[in-house]
This record gives C-alpha cells, sequence and structure tokens, in this order.
C-alpha cells in the first residue's frame, strides 16, 4: 500500500447530482456509484491498482470496485461521497466487506501514509500501529496465495537484478566503455522502474530492493564514479517515500 493523493471529484458529483443518487440508493438499492465518470478518475488516481493490495485492476482476473471505506449499508448518505470511495479489487473489497472503520479504524491510503502504520518481514506485512495491524486483518493484506507469494516472487526477481547489476558493474570495471555502462545502468533503470508509485506492488518492491545493503553499495559506487545519471536519482528518489520499515 502507498500513499494517493485523491483528485477533484469528477464534475458528474454535482451538488445536485449527489442528492439524486444518494436519494435513489436510498429507494432501490441500486449501484449508483457504479458509473464511468467515478471509476475511471479514481482508478487514475491509484495508477490503475488496488489502493490496498497494490495489484493492478486492469487485468481479466482483477476488475476494478469502487469501495466506500465507511460502509454505504451503515453510511447511506456517504454512497458517492468522493471522500469516501477507493478503487479496490474484489478480493480487499470482500474481505473488508462492512466492517466499521470509525469505531475500529483502518489506513485510508488517501488520507493516512500507510508507511506509518505498516511494515514489511520476509514478505509479510506487519502493522507497527493498531490501525495497521487493523488493516493487514480487515483487508487481509497478509493471504498467502495471493499477496504473500506474490511478494515471495518480486523478492526472488529483485534479489536475482541485483546480481545481475554486480555482475554487469563488474563487467565495466574490466571495459569501460559505453557498451558494457548501458547495459549497467539498463539493468538497475529497470529494477528502479519497479519502485515508482505507477508500478504494481510498488511498495513491497521497493522495500525489497531499497533496503538492500548490497543494492545500496552498488549505487554508492555507482555514483563514485560518475555513472548514475539524473534520471537514475530521479527514479530512486521517487521510490523512496514509498519504502515501508523492515520489521
Amino acid at each position: 500500500m502507498i500513499k494517493l493523493q485523491r483528485v477533484l471529484a469528477p464534475t458528474y458529483l454535482t451538488v445536485e447530482k449527489v442528492a439524486e443518487l444518494t436519494a435513489e440508493f436510498k429507494s432501490s438499492g441500486k449501484s449508483v456509484w457504479n458509473h464511468h465518470h467515478i471509476k475511471e478518475p479514481l482508478l487514475c488516481s491509484s495508477f490503475g491498482k488496488c489502493a490496498y493490495c497494490e495489484c493492478p485492476l486492469e487485468t481479466e482476473s482483477n476488475y476494478m470496485e469502487v469501495e466506500h471505506f465507511e460502509d454505504k449499508k451503515s453510511n447511506p448518505d456517504k454512497v458517492v461521497d468522493w471522500e469516501n470511495l477507493l478503487p479496490s479489487c474484489k478480493k480487499c473489497n470482500s474481505s473488508k466487506g462492512t466492517h466499521d472503520v470509525v469505531a475500529d479504524p483502518i489506513v485510508n491510503p488517501y488520507r493516512d501514509d500507510p508507511k506509518d502504520h505498516l511494515a514489511l518481514r520476509l514478505y509479510r506485512l506487519r502493522g507497527i500501529s493498531e490501525i495497521g495491524a487493523c488493516t493487514i486483518q480487515v483487508t487481509n493484506l497478509n493471504h498467502s496465495d495471493r499477496l504473500v507469494f506474490s511478494r515471495y516472487k518480486i523478492g526472488e526477481k529483485v534479489s536475482e537484478l541485483i546480481e545481475t547489476s554486480w555482475e554487469r558493474w563488474n563487467a565495466y570495471q574490466v571495459a569501460v566503455d559505453t557498451r558494457t555502462k548501458n547495459r549497467l545502468l539498463g539493468v538497475v533503470e529497470g529494477l528502479l522502474r519497479e519502485c515508482v508509485p505507477q508500478a504494481n506492488y510498488a511498495a513491497s518492491t521497493a522495500t525489497m530492493l531499497l533496503t538492500d545493503s548490497s543494492f545500496l553499495e552498488l549505487i554508492d559506487k555507482m555514483k563514485e564514479a560518475s555513472v548514475w545519471p539524473e534520471d537514475l536519482e530521479n527514479l530512486l528518489q521517487n521510490a523512496l517515500p514509498i519504502v515501508l520499515k523492515c520489521a
């Protein structure tokens, strides 16, 4: 989970439209929130990912659902309240269900910074606050097959590519030429691009990569050798804010 920036409410949700849709939901129970003028800006604000687990929402197996942070059945007046809506995958939405976030708060990534509440240890998230622990339990963020195993596969790939990066660094020390330098930069850039907020599972990838002492040492060596261009530094600075603590 990463911190998200809520975009302005869509022009579709005028005061009059909100009142109309809210009344319609109360009288009929109709899915008044299931409209592309609501779904598209939500999806855009989360970079096309579930606001909770960061899985991609535009794949065939993960369609987006509009999640009501305060349960719509208990809080029908907020059924199309823009501040109450999040993009979610079906799994997270179903797990959270009618959980009362007022009585028992969880992280709202549009309001809270997840790294204040969540840490990562051996591919599993840990709560470093009561809200973080509750978030993990309520949204099932440590589901073994769906999420923990996905993080394991990410960790394996990150480790493999760190080794490749070092191999290319060592090759560059032997043959200081443009070709070997570009091969080194290419693999490091690829790693960092998986850590920016737009990438799937970015919080997990950024945490695994940017807390790895071997990779941090490589960055230092590349900087000392003036082989650290501005675009890599920009990617690094873009990724650092979403790195979780390693509990």
